[in-house]
Parts: C-alpha cells; structure tokens; sequence
C-alpha cells in the first residue's frame, strides 16, 4: 500500500470517527466551550443544532473535506454582505472554531503586534498549521525562529538577489538535464516530482552548497520528510482535541522518522562548518547554513550546538524549499491546462529569449526582474492555486482587539482571513475562475498605453496575500520569486511540454488544498 493510500485510508476512518464523535459526545460546541464572542457570530454552514441531530448535515459540513464550500458560505453569507466574521467549526483549535474576518478588516494587519491596547501574534497559527511540536522535539527551533533573522538579512535585498542569482541559475541548469534529461524524444514523466525535485535542487544548494544539494539520498529524503509533514499535519489537524495527544504522535511518525534520517546526514557537516568558523570569521561557502552560525552564535553556546542548526535547516524545508516547489509545480499545471495554452507557451518563450539574449542571462538578476510575462503567470497560479482556504492567522495574547462591528476578541480566539475567496472574487478580479497567465503583464506591454502601477508577485496587497501582507509578509519572497521565474524560464526555452489528461484536480484536507501529485506531464528537449 502507497503512503498516500495509507494516508487515504486513516482519513477515512478518521472522518467516521469524527462523525461518531460530533454525533454523539460534542454537545458543548465551539460556542459553549469559548470566549463570549462566539454567541455574537453567526456560523458557517447548518447550524450546531442541525449538526447535533443530523448525520447528513455532518457529513456534509464535515470540517476534513468541505472546508472550501464552509468557508465560502460564509464569506458570501456574513464577511461580504454584512462585513461580519463568521465562525467556521474546526477540530484544528481548543474553542472548536475560527474567526473568520472580512476582508475590510485586513488593514487590521499593518497594526504594531503589541500596543498598550492588546498585543497578537502570528507564530503559533504557523507552527500549529502543520503541527510541528508533534515532529520537532525542541520547541526553540519554532519558536525562537533565528534562521528567519537569517532570511530578513541575506535574502531580500536587490544586492543580495544579485549575488544569487548565478549560483541558482547554475543548479537550475544542472538540475532540469539530470531529472528532466536530454533526449529529444517525448517521454512521460511524474510532473509534481519532477518539478519539485528541480526546484529542490535549486533551493539547497543556497541552503547548505555543494556538494550536498546534489545528494539523491538526500533530496529524496527532504521531498518524503516535507510530504510527511504537511499531509501528517493536515491530518492531526482533522483530530479532535479530545484524542489528539494519543493520535498525533503516531500521525507524526513518519515525518520524524525522515526528519531523524535529514539531520543524520546534515550534523558532520554542521560540525565542520562551526569549527571553519570559529577558526576564521571570515571564512567558509556563501550559503544560508554559513550565514546562520554567527547569528544563533549571539544568542549563546547551547545555539551552536550542531543538532539545533541541523534541526533549524530542516523547519526551512517547507518555507524556503517546497512552497517554492508547490508553487512553481503548480504553476506548470495552470500553463499546461490552460485553454490558450499554446499562445501562453509562445508568449513566454518570445519573452525568455529576449530577456536572457542579455548580457549575463538568466544569471543576471536585472534580466530577471525583466521577465514580466514569466512573473504574471505565476503570480496568477499563486491567486488561483493556493495552498490553503484560509490563512493570516493571528491569536490575541493580552488585551482585547476591534475588529468591527462593535466585537472585541480577546484570548483564546484564533482568527483568520478567507484567502482563497478573495483571491477567487471577482469583484477583485475578472473572471477569477479562468487562468490568465498574462493577466498583470498585459496591459503593459505597450508602454504608452500603460495605466496604473505594475503588480509583481512580490508585492502584497489586500486581494493577493499568498505571501501574506503587513507587518509579516513573508521575507523570503524576492528570492522565491527569482528562482520561479529563472526555473520557467529555463523550462519554456530548452523543453516542450505537454500536461497529459485534463487540468490537474485538487483535494481539501482540512483547511490544506493537496496538490494533485499524481499529475503526468510529457516533455522532451528542444533541438
């Protein structure tokens, strides 16, 4: 049995337990067992009531699979005709479910975190998203997050994309023969793999350099350990709080198992590393795991202890590694299973050729910026594609917050944003539902008749959070985006490509949206 079917089959049971469990025991709903601003909001779906007495109505709004239709009851319901949150019944948290604001209330994230009114903080919706203190045995790894000190100082500026971009430009070009190979022939090939592992390559070799991005055993280990962890985590997420500490820990095997097996091979070249360094300041590779050791070296001794830095390489697999896989996999689906497909191919490639015809290429990072077309098609992935139903998690720790309409949310309330209905708007974006690769480059594509400000995919704004938005939009975006689109790039100049059956399809899993990881694409090298 494959472990996705393995997977497949605990979730079936798990949802008849959960039925059982809702059905028969839960009678101190989500509004009976929190904080008295649950009773001021109205609920998403059938009513407590309903779910108490009806098995259809449970197996209907059971929150494992029918998150997205939940959420987008509620989003037309409450947030966009009343501008009111909503409750969305959830396993996920202690109160049983989320606050789910409206989107007028998202300027509510460029507030300080703490002011003399309340204070809220972001971090603990992020670790319990997938769940990592089941998996990460030190809590200082997700909670003291140094490594992401590292990200905001050596991966966001234009100086420091310039000094990136040859060496991913490099892997990239390494990494797309040796998977994707060089035959000129078509073949079949496992797309979300193949994408990913290109991707992969690419991303480690900034984390830790050669010759360890190269490593098979490695890379197959970080793709089994990340899948492990987001789907483990979309799991232990669907379990009811009451069995969780019995359920969870087993649900997590197999990421700690992987993770074990990744930090096995990382800790002697930790090791020698820390020694380089403490040996000449100045010395050692340009890569993350160099720039981290005299960052967590100010925090003390016990932070240089090679397990912890191992450990905190791993927590930046899912951020820095496969969202980035994630995305640009995804990408490569909506380019494939678009109907204008061939005139997208076309765009991008007249586009690509132009640009890398420069000097420097796909290695100069202001080549790289000019890719506009390449950026517009995968910012509309990012919209149309993303990787949960709602996001931008905030818990108040003291105090009490306005977030309209006379509510004020104190503790013990996690609340959150409807992304992927604000994405899918379309008083936000026209005809949301179809693909438009170049639907933010195409208006200026002729200079003079060019209106408005251009919207890159790094730029956040209140209708495009896949990178969140505020005071903690994601630091590391500049170079995923610059990776994406030096990878595309490559991709549309050097193969053609076809997506074998129809568009991919997605699954929600809890509040996560599965990739479609069995998608089968064929390509074959260029002459």
């Amino acid at each position: 049995m494959t472990p996705w079917a393995q997977y497949l089959l605990f979730f079936t049971v798990l949802g008849i337990g959960l039925a059982i469990w809702r059905l028969l025991g839960a009678k101190a709903s989500a509004c009976q067992s929190s904080p008295k601003v649950w009773t001021q909001l109205d609920v998403a779906g059938d009513t407590f009531a309903q779910k108490m007495v009806s098995l259809k109505a449970i197996i209907r709004s059971c929150p494992i699979t029918s998150v997205p239709q939940l959420v987008n009851d509620g989003y037309l319901k409450f947030n966009k005709t009343l501008g009111r949150p909503f409750a969305l019944p959830t396993p996920w948290v202690r109160s049983g479910a989320l606050m789910v604001l409206p989107p007028s209330q998202i300027p509510l994230l460029l507030r300080p975190d703490k002011t003399s009114e309340a204070e809220w903080i972001n971090l603990h919706g992020l670790v319990e998203n997938i769940q990592l203190p089941y998996v990460v045995a030190d809590p200082d790894v997700y909670l003291n997050v140094l490594q992401f000190e590292v990200v905001r100082r050596k991966m966001q500026s234009s100086r420091d994309m310039s000094r990136l971009a040859p060496t991913t430009a490099e892997e990239l070009g390494e990494a797309f023969q040796d998977i994707w190979g060089v035959e000129k022939a078509w073949k079949t090939i496992n797309g979300w793999e193949a994408c990913g592992r290109v991707i992969a390559r690419s991303s480690q070799r900034i984390l830790f350099g050669l010759p360890l991005c190269r490593d098979e055993y490695l890379l197959e280990t970080s793709r089994q350990y990340a899948t492990a962890l987001l789907v483990g985590g979309a799991i232990i997420n669907c379990i009811p709080l009451a069995v969780r500490w019995l359920l969870g820990p087993l649900v997590a095997l197999r990421a700690k198992h992987y993770q074990a097996r990744f930090v096995k091979i990382l800790v002697p070249v930790v090791e020698e590393r820390v020694r380089l360094w403490e040996a000449n300041k100045n010395a050692g590779p340009d890569d993350f795991l160099q720039w981290m050791i005299p960052i967590v070296a100010r925090e003390g001794s016990s932070q240089l202890e090679p397990h912890r830095i191992a450990l905190r390489l791993v927590s930046l697999l899912i951020p820095l590694v496969y969202a980035i896989c994630f995305v640009f996999a995804h990408c490569v689906f909506d380019i494939l299973g678009s109907p204008d497909c061939s005139d997208v191919l076309a765009g991008l490639e007249d586009e690509c050729r132009r640009v890398s015809s420069r000097q420097g290429g796909l290695a100069a990072s202001e080549n790289v910026n000019a890719l506009f077309r390449a950026d517009s098609a995968i910012r509309e992935s990012m919209r149309m594609s993303g990787v949960s139903v709602t996001n931008l998690f905030r818990d108040v720790i003291t105090g009490a917050i306005d977030v309209g309409t006379g509510l004020r949310v104190g503790p013990g309330v996690r609340m959150t944003f409807p992304t992927q209905n604000i994405h899918l708007d379309p008083d936000n974006y026209e005809n949301p539902l179809r693909y438009d690769a170049f639907r933010f480059s195409r208006q200026f594509e002729n200079a003079e008749e060019a209106i408005g400000e251009r919207e890159l995919t790094v730029t956040t704004t209140p209708t495009f959070l896949p990178f969140s938005y505020g005071r903690h939009a994601c630091p590391g975006r500049w170079f995923a985006v610059q990776v994406m689109k030096q990878a595309l790039a490559y991709l549309v100049l050097h193969y053609d490509v076809e997506l074998v059956g129809g568009p991919a399809k997605r699954m929600a899993l809890g509040n996560t949206m599965v990739p479609a990881v069995n998608t089968q694409i064929r390509i074959k090298r260029k002459d």
